[in-house]
């Protein structure tokens, strides 16, 4: 992967723009209607107003150009498929009944990727477990960090024997590589705690996000309005103490 220099954000200047984008040298004319400017392929999302208008002598602004790259940079997307549909949801009724559902990120610098792992199901019908990847392009360099974050509104409704909710919730978490990041909800009811829930009062929503420092300010890709997944999924874990046992085992 290759190191990416973007122009400034906010002090952005034409030298800036001309040195960063085209190689050029510093303190040389230079001038917004210049082809090489024109065509700059890599102009930031956020700030380019939906693209730079490539015909000469047309209108240009040079706040198009803030945040702009020398070379591609993306950090992909959040696929719709993750997590997947029967994920954050299950009712599960059994002795010592037990539901749950996990979400597991770890970066993975060696491949450009970050894995998504994640399981969802209980006692008596087993769990089902899948694994998704988001690939990134030349986000390197000592000035990016790598973030993840859920938002979250579960409540446990009823206590059960072991419900718990555990990870960091509703901020953004930087990733080390090689080091997971877990979301976990569970519930569990037994001849004491005859039910238990997990619910939430508005759906659980997932994000990852490149952040890089430039002139003292933050680049995000995707955008800082794109990065998060805004469907989102319902947790809804519910758990009843009777009837047969289970077989199922939690994968972890």
């Amino acid at each position: 992967m290759a190191t990416p220099n973007f122009v400034n954000i906010t002090n952005v200047g034409l030298d800036d723009i001309h040195t960063t984008l085209t190689s050029g040298t510093t303190g040389t004319q230079v001038a917004l209607d210049d082809s090489d400017l024109r065509t700059a392929s890599y102009t930031h999302p956020e700030f380019n107003d939906g693209g730079l208008n490539t015909t000469a002598g047309t209108e240009i602004a040079i706040g198009q150009f803030r945040g702009a790259s020398d070379i591609q940079v993306s950090a992909g997307s959040f696929s719709g498929t993750t997590p997947f549909s029967a994920w954050g949801t299950t009712s599960q009724i059994g002795l010592n009944a037990e539901a749950s559902c996990r979400m597991r990120w770890t970066l993975q610098t060696a491949n450009s990727r970050v894995k998504c792992y994640m399981y969802s199901g209980g006692t008596q019908t087993g769990w089902v477990e899948r694994t998704r990847y988001i690939n990134y392009v030349n986000c390197e360099g000592n000035s990016v960090d790598f973030q993840c974050r859920c938002d979250d509104d579960s409540e446990i409704i009823n206590a059960g024997a072991g419900s718990t909710i555990s990870g960091t919730f509703n901020s953004w978490i930087s990733m080390t590589n090689g080091v997971n990041v877990d979301w976990y909800w569970a519930t569990s009811s037994d001849s004491s705690n005859l039910v238990g829930s997990i619910e939430n009062t508005e759906f659980t929503t997932f994000s990852f996000r490149v952040r890089f420092t430039v002139g003292g300010d933050y680049l995000y890709f995707p955008t800082s309005t794109t990065s998060v997944d805004s469907t989102g999924k319902p947790i809804d874990l519910s758990t009843l103490h009777g009837g047969g046992s289970g077989g199922g085992i939690e994968p972890f």
